[in-house]
């Protein structure tokens, strides 16, 4: 018998080591005194963290016409809710590291992860849906339940792709007869355990069933069909060999045209290594040290 999801997510921390940032952010916030600046104050206390925004925030990811040279410029033109948000995105990749290489390749598992989210944020932005730096954290999260499975049990995980080896089938088929569960599930439990907004959660939980979210189909929607997307372009893999089906209900609930895919694509291709830069490489700052 394998590990339970409240096993697996137990051990998990709430947030990692830029908790004290998000919580110094919050507590300026409740001032109604508080400036940007001392919100990128905050920030700026750690260099790698720094980096890492300026890096996005002067990429094609924003694509700004004007350079950015400190946090409070770049606060000021995403907004510090998105800036939260891409926090915690790099708190959520620092989380998980150190997965033995017969399971996945960690360059690998997050250059899918992030081209999900790049996808997902794409198509919200041509659905003119607001705050579309959301749905980038919900593409990227999308598959963090597997990242759980291969850190916390790599014993199970090893028992899935022992099964998933030896039959055509999908990763979340052999998760599900061999746990009783898949990583959609695992992913509900910690996003949940990280209070995440429910719109979020029902996205990274139903991103292959859409039609299953409730009130929030556009969301789990937008999800599925980039990580259809981006398994089509072979970005990266997070141990899925297969190119997961996409339903035509999910496209339609999308509601945009298929003309849109070509530059969607083209441009995901452009951003792909800027972003990877972003929140992957390490060296930008150490290097400087």
């Amino acid at each position: 018998m394998g590990k339970s999801i409240e096993e697996l997510i137990g051990g998990i921390p709430s947030l990692g080591s830029y908790a004290g940032v998000l919580q110094e952010i919050e507590a300026i916030l409740d001032d109604p005194q508080s400036t940007l600046d001392q919100v990128g104050e905050i920030i700026e206390k750690d260099p790698d963290l720094t980096a890492r925004l300026l890096k996005l925030g002067n990429s094609s990811f924003f694509g700004f016409p004007q350079r950015i040279e400190t946090v409070a410029d770049t606060i000021s033109l995403i907004g510090i809710q998105q800036v939260q948000d891409l926090i915690s995105v790099s708190m959520v990749i620092e989380l998980f590291e150190g997965v033995s290489a017969d399971l996945v390749d960690m360059e690998s598992f997050w250059k899918h992860s992030l081209g999900c989210g790049l996808i997902a944020r794409q198509l919200a932005t041509a659905r003119r849906l607001a705050k579309p730096e959301r749905y980038f954290v919900a593409g990227l999260l999308h598959d963090v339940g597997r990242m759980v499975l291969y850190t916390r049990s790599p014993e199970d995980a090893r028992r899935v792709f022992g099964l998933y080896q030896t039959k055509v089938m999908l990763l979340r088929t052999a998760e599900q007869e061999v746990l009783g569960f898949n990583h959609c599930e695992i992913a509900e439990g910690l996003l949940m355990k990280w209070d995440y907004p429910a719109q979020l959660v029902a996205a990274v939980r139903h991103h292959h069933t859409p039609m299953s979210a409730g009130a929030y189909q556009m969301e789990a929607s937008l999800v599925h069909i980039a990580d259809y997307l981006v398994n089509g372009m072979q970005l990266g893999s997070s141990g899925e060999r297969y190119v997961p089906p996409a339903q035509r209900q999910a496209w339609e609930r999308i509601g945009l045209e298929t003309d849109c895919l070509d530059a969607l694509v083209e441009s995901v291709d452009a951003q792909i290594i800027e972003v990877e830069q972003a929140f992957l490489a390490r060296e930008c700052t150490t290097a400087q040290g």
